[in-house]
Protein backbone atom coordinates (compact mmCIF):
# COMPACT_ATOMS: atom_id res chain seq x y z
CA UNK A 1 0.00 0.00 0.00
CA UNK A 2 1.45 3.37 -1.03
CA UNK A 3 1.11 6.53 1.06
CA UNK A 4 -1.44 9.07 -0.18
CA UNK A 5 0.87 11.95 0.66
CA UNK A 6 4.37 10.94 -0.46
CA UNK A 7 3.76 7.66 -2.32
CA UNK A 8 6.14 5.92 0.06
CA UNK A 9 5.67 2.43 1.42
CA UNK A 10 2.95 2.06 4.04
CA UNK A 11 2.72 -1.01 6.22
CA UNK A 12 0.38 -2.36 8.87
CA UNK A 13 0.82 -0.45 12.12
CA UNK A 14 -1.97 -1.48 14.53
CA UNK A 15 -5.66 -2.35 14.72
CA UNK A 16 -8.67 -1.39 16.81
CA UNK A 17 -11.88 -3.28 17.53
CA UNK A 18 -14.93 -0.97 17.36
CA UNK A 19 -18.07 -3.07 17.46
CA UNK A 20 -20.40 -0.18 16.57
CA UNK A 21 -21.41 1.95 13.56
CA UNK A 22 -20.96 -1.19 11.46
CA UNK A 23 -17.22 -1.36 12.17
CA UNK A 24 -15.47 -4.37 13.66
CA UNK A 25 -11.67 -4.67 13.30
CA UNK A 26 -10.14 -1.55 11.75
CA UNK A 27 -6.56 -1.70 10.46
CA UNK A 28 -4.29 1.36 10.36
CA UNK A 29 -1.31 1.54 8.01
CA UNK A 30 1.60 3.95 8.53
CA UNK A 31 3.99 5.40 5.94
CA UNK A 32 7.65 4.56 6.55
CA UNK A 33 8.78 7.94 5.24
CA UNK A 34 6.32 10.65 6.35
CA UNK A 35 4.37 8.87 9.08
CA UNK A 36 0.94 9.59 7.57
CA UNK A 37 -1.42 6.93 8.88
CA UNK A 38 -4.54 5.72 7.06
CA UNK A 39 -7.27 3.27 7.94
CA UNK A 40 -7.16 0.72 5.17
CA UNK A 41 -10.50 -0.58 6.40
CA UNK A 42 -12.17 2.78 5.78
CA UNK A 43 -10.43 3.16 2.43
CA UNK A 44 -11.94 -0.15 1.30
CA UNK A 45 -15.52 0.79 2.25
CA UNK A 46 -18.09 1.14 -0.50
CA UNK A 47 -19.22 4.77 -0.96
CA UNK A 48 -22.66 3.95 0.41
CA UNK A 49 -21.12 2.41 3.53
CA UNK A 50 -18.94 5.47 4.10
CA UNK A 51 -21.93 7.78 3.76
CA UNK A 52 -23.89 5.72 6.29
CA UNK A 53 -20.95 5.74 8.72
CA UNK A 54 -20.48 9.49 8.32
CA UNK A 55 -24.15 10.24 8.98
CA UNK A 56 -24.37 7.91 11.97
CA UNK A 57 -21.23 9.39 13.51
CA UNK A 58 -22.24 13.05 13.20
CA UNK A 59 -26.02 13.23 13.25
CA UNK A 60 -26.25 12.72 17.00
CA UNK A 61 -24.79 16.13 17.83
CA UNK A 62 -25.11 18.28 14.71
CA UNK A 63 -27.76 20.88 15.32
CA UNK A 64 -27.03 20.83 19.06
CA UNK A 65 -24.72 22.95 21.19
CA UNK A 66 -22.23 20.26 22.26
CA UNK A 67 -20.33 17.22 21.03
CA UNK A 68 -19.70 14.56 23.70
CA UNK A 69 -16.58 13.46 21.86
CA UNK A 70 -15.07 16.95 21.63
CA UNK A 71 -15.47 19.06 24.80
CA UNK A 72 -13.93 22.18 23.23
CA UNK A 73 -15.94 22.14 20.01
CA UNK A 74 -17.96 25.32 20.54
CA UNK A 75 -15.14 27.17 22.30
CA UNK A 76 -12.80 26.40 19.44
CA UNK A 77 -15.32 27.41 16.79
CA UNK A 78 -15.73 30.81 18.48
CA UNK A 79 -11.95 31.24 18.53
CA UNK A 80 -11.76 30.30 14.85
CA UNK A 81 -14.44 32.83 13.93
CA UNK A 82 -12.56 35.49 15.90
CA UNK A 83 -9.28 34.62 14.19
CA UNK A 84 -10.78 34.77 10.68
CA UNK A 85 -12.29 38.16 11.42
CA UNK A 86 -9.05 39.47 12.86
CA UNK A 87 -7.00 38.07 9.98
CA UNK A 88 -9.22 39.97 7.55
CA UNK A 89 -8.97 43.15 9.62
CA UNK A 90 -5.15 43.13 9.59
CA UNK A 91 -4.76 42.16 5.92
CA UNK A 92 -3.92 38.46 6.11
CA UNK A 93 -7.20 37.59 4.41
CA UNK A 94 -9.12 39.41 1.69
CA UNK A 95 -12.03 41.06 3.58
CA UNK A 96 -14.37 41.23 0.60
CA UNK A 97 -13.26 37.94 -0.94
CA UNK A 98 -15.22 34.73 -1.43
CA UNK A 99 -14.84 32.63 1.71
CA UNK A 100 -15.88 28.98 1.83
CA UNK A 101 -16.28 26.55 4.72
CA UNK A 102 -15.70 23.21 3.00
CA UNK A 103 -17.41 20.18 4.60
CA UNK A 104 -19.02 22.56 7.08
CA UNK A 105 -21.37 20.10 8.79
CA UNK A 106 -24.27 21.99 10.35
CA UNK A 107 -22.67 25.34 9.51
CA UNK A 108 -21.91 26.61 13.01
CA UNK A 109 -18.65 28.31 12.03
CA UNK A 110 -20.33 30.17 9.18
CA UNK A 111 -23.10 31.27 11.55
CA UNK A 112 -20.58 32.61 14.07
CA UNK A 113 -18.60 34.44 11.39
CA UNK A 114 -21.81 36.09 10.17
CA UNK A 115 -23.68 36.69 13.43
CA UNK A 116 -20.71 37.87 15.50
CA UNK A 117 -18.53 39.53 12.90
CA UNK A 118 -20.86 40.37 10.00
CA UNK A 119 -18.82 38.49 7.42
CA UNK A 120 -20.03 35.92 4.89
CA UNK A 121 -18.61 32.41 4.97
CA UNK A 122 -20.23 30.24 2.31
CA UNK A 123 -21.17 26.69 3.27
CA UNK A 124 -20.66 23.37 1.50
CA UNK A 125 -21.09 19.81 2.73
CA UNK A 126 -21.48 16.83 0.45
CA UNK A 127 -23.15 14.64 3.05
CA UNK A 128 -24.81 16.91 5.60
CA UNK A 129 -26.43 19.78 3.69
CA UNK A 130 -29.40 20.93 5.76
CA UNK A 131 -30.98 23.87 3.94
CA UNK A 132 -30.90 25.99 0.80
CA UNK A 133 -28.04 28.07 2.24
CA UNK A 134 -25.53 25.43 1.17
CA UNK A 135 -23.65 25.55 -2.11
CA UNK A 136 -24.33 22.79 -4.61
CA UNK A 137 -21.60 20.58 -6.07
CA UNK A 138 -21.80 22.60 -9.29
CA UNK A 139 -21.05 25.82 -7.40
CA UNK A 140 -17.61 24.58 -6.31
CA UNK A 141 -15.63 26.42 -8.93
CA UNK A 142 -11.93 25.64 -9.16
CA UNK A 143 -9.57 28.45 -8.04
CA UNK A 144 -12.47 30.81 -7.31
CA UNK A 145 -12.36 31.10 -3.50
CA UNK A 146 -10.10 33.55 -1.71
CA UNK A 147 -10.33 31.51 1.49
CA UNK A 148 -11.17 27.82 1.81
CA UNK A 149 -11.36 26.74 5.44
CA UNK A 150 -11.69 23.12 6.59
CA UNK A 151 -12.27 22.33 10.25
CA UNK A 152 -12.07 18.68 11.34
CA UNK A 153 -12.09 17.54 7.71
CA UNK A 154 -8.64 16.19 6.84
CA UNK A 155 -9.09 13.28 9.25
CA UNK A 156 -12.12 12.13 7.21
CA UNK A 157 -10.44 11.87 3.78
CA UNK A 158 -9.15 8.55 2.46
CA UNK A 159 -8.25 9.27 -1.17
CA UNK A 160 -5.55 11.59 -2.49
CA UNK A 161 -8.02 13.16 -4.89
CA UNK A 162 -10.17 14.29 -1.96
CA UNK A 163 -7.28 16.28 -0.49
CA UNK A 164 -6.38 17.75 -3.88
CA UNK A 165 -9.99 18.77 -4.50
CA UNK A 166 -9.93 21.01 -1.42
CA UNK A 167 -6.73 22.74 -2.49
CA UNK A 168 -8.01 23.14 -6.07
CA UNK A 169 -10.76 25.49 -4.87
CA UNK A 170 -8.26 28.06 -3.56
CA UNK A 171 -7.68 31.02 -5.87
CA UNK A 172 -4.24 31.83 -7.26
CA UNK A 173 -3.62 34.33 -4.45
CA UNK A 174 -5.91 32.68 -1.94
CA UNK A 175 -5.52 31.08 1.47
CA UNK A 176 -6.24 27.60 2.78
CA UNK A 177 -7.37 27.25 6.39
CA UNK A 178 -6.97 23.90 8.15
CA UNK A 179 -7.97 22.60 11.56
CA UNK A 180 -7.03 18.99 12.19
CA UNK A 181 -4.89 17.09 14.64
CA UNK A 182 -1.23 17.09 13.59
CA UNK A 183 1.49 15.43 15.64
CA UNK A 184 5.13 14.46 15.34
CA UNK A 185 4.31 10.74 15.42
CA UNK A 186 0.91 9.04 15.26
CA UNK A 187 0.52 6.84 18.38
CA UNK A 188 0.25 3.13 17.64
CA UNK A 189 -2.33 2.75 20.37
CA UNK A 190 -5.87 1.38 19.89
CA UNK A 191 -6.96 3.39 22.95
CA UNK A 192 -5.81 6.72 21.46
CA UNK A 193 -8.63 9.25 21.85
CA UNK A 194 -8.55 10.41 18.23
CA UNK A 195 -9.49 7.02 16.77
CA UNK A 196 -13.15 7.90 16.33
CA UNK A 197 -15.21 5.57 14.17
CA UNK A 198 -15.34 8.11 11.34
CA UNK A 199 -11.68 9.23 11.52
CA UNK A 200 -9.53 7.48 8.95
CA UNK A 201 -6.54 9.76 8.20
CA UNK A 202 -3.94 10.95 10.71
CA UNK A 203 -1.32 13.54 9.90
CA UNK A 204 2.22 14.22 11.03
CA UNK A 205 4.25 17.40 10.77
CA UNK A 206 6.23 15.79 7.99
CA UNK A 207 3.20 14.70 5.95
CA UNK A 208 1.61 18.14 6.27
CA UNK A 209 4.84 19.84 5.27
CA UNK A 210 4.91 17.64 2.18
CA UNK A 211 1.33 18.56 1.23
CA UNK A 212 2.17 22.22 1.82
CA UNK A 213 5.13 22.00 -0.57
CA UNK A 214 3.37 19.88 -3.18
CA UNK A 215 0.53 22.38 -3.41
CA UNK A 216 2.87 25.36 -3.78
CA UNK A 217 2.19 27.36 -0.63
CA UNK A 218 4.92 29.70 0.57
CA UNK A 219 4.34 30.34 4.28
CA UNK A 220 1.84 29.72 7.03
CA UNK A 221 0.57 31.01 10.34
CA UNK A 222 -0.97 29.13 13.24
CA UNK A 223 -3.47 30.47 15.76
CA UNK A 224 -2.95 28.50 18.95
CA UNK A 225 -6.26 29.31 20.63
CA UNK A 226 -8.20 28.69 17.42
CA UNK A 227 -6.04 25.67 16.53
CA UNK A 228 -6.20 26.83 12.94
CA UNK A 229 -3.50 27.01 10.26
CA UNK A 230 -3.64 29.51 7.42
CA UNK A 231 -1.55 28.57 4.36
CA UNK A 232 -0.59 31.38 2.01
CA UNK A 233 0.57 31.68 -1.59
CA UNK A 234 1.62 35.31 -1.06
CA UNK A 235 5.11 36.73 -0.54
CA UNK A 236 6.36 35.41 2.82
CA UNK A 237 8.00 38.70 3.70
CA UNK A 238 4.68 40.52 3.35
CA UNK A 239 2.84 37.99 5.53
CA UNK A 240 5.62 38.04 8.13
CA UNK A 241 5.48 41.83 8.42
CA UNK A 242 1.72 41.72 9.02
CA UNK A 243 2.12 39.02 11.68
CA UNK A 244 4.91 40.92 13.43
CA UNK A 245 2.73 44.02 13.70
CA UNK A 246 -0.29 42.00 14.82
CA UNK A 247 1.64 40.21 17.55
CA UNK A 248 2.86 43.53 18.92
CA UNK A 249 -0.70 44.65 19.72
CA UNK A 250 -1.03 42.67 22.94
CA UNK A 251 -4.36 42.52 24.71
CA UNK A 252 -6.99 39.97 23.79
CA UNK A 253 -6.43 40.02 20.04
CA UNK A 254 -5.33 36.74 18.41
CA UNK A 255 -1.60 36.07 18.16
CA UNK A 256 -0.03 34.24 15.24
CA UNK A 257 2.89 31.84 14.87
CA UNK A 258 4.58 32.42 11.50
CA UNK A 259 6.88 30.20 9.44
CA UNK A 260 8.22 30.14 5.92
CA UNK A 261 6.83 26.68 5.31
CA UNK A 262 4.42 24.65 7.40
CA UNK A 263 4.18 25.70 11.07
CA UNK A 264 5.07 22.44 12.83
CA UNK A 265 3.77 23.71 16.15
CA UNK A 266 2.77 20.49 17.91
CA UNK A 267 5.69 18.32 19.01
CA UNK A 268 4.39 16.64 22.15
CA UNK A 269 2.33 13.51 22.65
CA UNK A 270 -1.18 14.02 21.18
CA UNK A 271 -3.18 12.84 24.19
CA UNK A 272 -6.18 14.20 26.06
CA UNK A 273 -5.36 15.63 29.45
CA UNK A 274 -8.78 15.13 31.06
CA UNK A 275 -12.47 14.77 30.14
CA UNK A 276 -12.96 18.56 30.25
CA UNK A 277 -10.35 19.36 27.65
CA UNK A 278 -7.87 17.77 25.34
CA UNK A 279 -4.14 18.23 25.24
CA UNK A 280 -3.66 20.66 23.76
CA UNK A 281 -7.21 20.77 22.40
CA UNK A 282 -6.65 19.50 18.91
CA UNK A 283 -9.61 17.21 18.36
Amino acid sequence: MNCLICNGNSRFSFAKEFGFHGLDRVEYWCCDFCGFTLSRTHADLAPSEWERLNLESHSGYFGTESDPGDPRWRTRLRAQADLLDDAASIGLLKPDGRWLDYACGDGKLASLVHDVHGRELLKYDRYLSRDSGYLSDDALEVRRFDLVVTTSVFEHLWQRGQFDAVHALVSDRGTLGIHTLVCETVPRDPAWFYLASVHCAFHTNRSMALLFSQWGYTCSVYGVEAQLWLWFKADPGHIESIVRAANARGGSKPAYVFKRGFVDYWKGSPMRRNPQGDLPGRA
